[in-house]
């Protein structure tokens, strides 16, 4: 069994490096809104007072959920995020009901029965790497929660066709101009598959655009990069993510396809999953 907040050596540059400068990753997931609306509305739905929110990051879900009057625990590893969460919520005027932690998600420093709504928002359970680890990490959830408190989050659904992509060719080949420095640059992707863990290893990697060349696909990249993060993702599939939070005790209220309610079949980006902890428990 792995240690329960102990991420493999190997994995740990695919668990931070995409999190370590909040601007560029705001700039990057600037589009994403629907997960927004999603936990704002949740909360307000479920009259939740306390909330804790696991791998907060920069603030995207939390200056919403806190606008909503709750007092509001964001819980991430990455220090920068904290910092740059902490300085939104002053200039919103939003502080006074925020408290920060670093930690890992399944070990968190709180009370438990604690929290009216636990969410974890855009993929955060997939910094889960094995068996052992997703089940602390429910079992985190479950903790922290009051009886017939709730629990939200979302995970990718599994494309096979995706993951079985040529790890040679890069793809999402984007230009862009830096959010901080200005510098013009081209985005791209490409990723690795090991279907014996059901991790995915994603690289991303920030090029200059080369003279003479289009930006577009097909894209010429240059010898060296300027960046290369790594993005590591544990894939989770539907009856196995119902398995594990049935047996850490949940009842599960809701499993969708989308933000929406949409149904969770093929061609589906998101598994959205609402549950709850028993009244009884």
């Amino acid at each position: 069994m792995d240690e329960p907040d102990r991420i493999p050596p190997d994995l740990v540059r695919g668990t931070e490096d995409l999190y370590r400068d909040p601007v560029l990753y705001e700039f990057e997931f600037r589009d994403r809104t629907r997960d927004v609306a999603f936990y704002r509305a949740l909360a307000e739905e479920t009259q939740a007072r306390r909330i804790a929110e696991v791998g907060a990051g920069s603030g995207r879900v939390t200056i919403p959920l806190l606008e909503t009057g709750a007092h509001v625990l964001a819980v991430d590893r990455m220090p920068a995020m904290l910092d740059h969460l902490r300085a939104r919520a002053e200039r919103a005027g939003l502080a006074a009901r925020l408290t920060t932690a670093r930690a890992d998600l399944r070990r968190i420093d709180a009370a438990a029965g604690a929290f009216d709504l636990v969410v974890a928002p855009f993929n955060v359970w997939m910094h889960l790497y094995t068996i052992d680890a997703l089940r602390a990490g429910f079992a985190q959830a479950l903790r922290l929660l009051r009886p017939g408190g709730w629990f939200a989050f979302d995970v990718e659904f599994p494309d096979l066709d995706w993951l079985g992509w040529d790890p040679s060719v890069r793809h999402a080949i984007t230009p862009f101009t830096h959010p901080a420095t200005g510098e013009r640059l081209v985005y791209s992707t490409n990723h690795t598959y090991d279907p014996a863990t059901q991790i995915c290893h994603i690289r991303i990697y920030y090029d200059r655009p080369q003279r003479g060349r289009g930006t577009i696909s097909p894209h010429h990249p240059p010898a060296r990069p300027v960046a290369t993060f790594e993005l590591t993702h544990r894939q989770i599939f539907p009856q196995e993510l119902r398995l594990f939070l049935l047996d850490a005790g949940f009842e599960i209220v809701r499993h969708d396809g989308g933000f929406d309610g949409e149904p969770l079949a093929a061609g589906a980006d998101s598994q959205v999953v609402v549950c709850r902890r028993p009244a009884a428990s």
